[in-house]
């Protein structure tokens, strides 16, 4: 990634010790922006954040590959269909990550 003052800034990605993986926009060390978080257990969000708190609309895609929801700041509020959450991810400008879960 990118960095500005000695901190995160721009485009980048992290890799944290349990296995998840953060790749998007970083803003004063922070994750901050769009971006696409993977968890180690397979699920995947695309997420809008501020000061590394997700906010507003994102969708989760769960590891199975079958099921998504959308999110409400960060917390599932409804499941979803795979086709709406790539609808709302792109109405969103959220990133669609790739693969999907459950994608050979």
């Amino acid at each position: 990634g990118e960095w500005k003052a000695g901190k995160k800034e721009g485009r980048g990605v992290v890799r944290y010790a349990n296995g998840d993986v953060y790749d998007g926009e970083w803003k004063a060390g922070l994750p901050e922006g769009r971006g696409v978080y993977r968890y180690a257990n397979g699920d995947v969000d695309a997420v809008f954040l501020k000061q590394s708190l997700d906010v507003g609309e994102g969708v989760k895609w769960m590891a199975d590959g079958r099921r998504a929801a959308r999110l409400r700041d960060g917390k599932p509020v409804e499941e979803i269909s795979l086709e709406e959450a790539r609808q709302t991810a792109e109405r969103l400008g959220l990133p669609l990550p790739s693969p999907l879960p459950g994608a050979a």
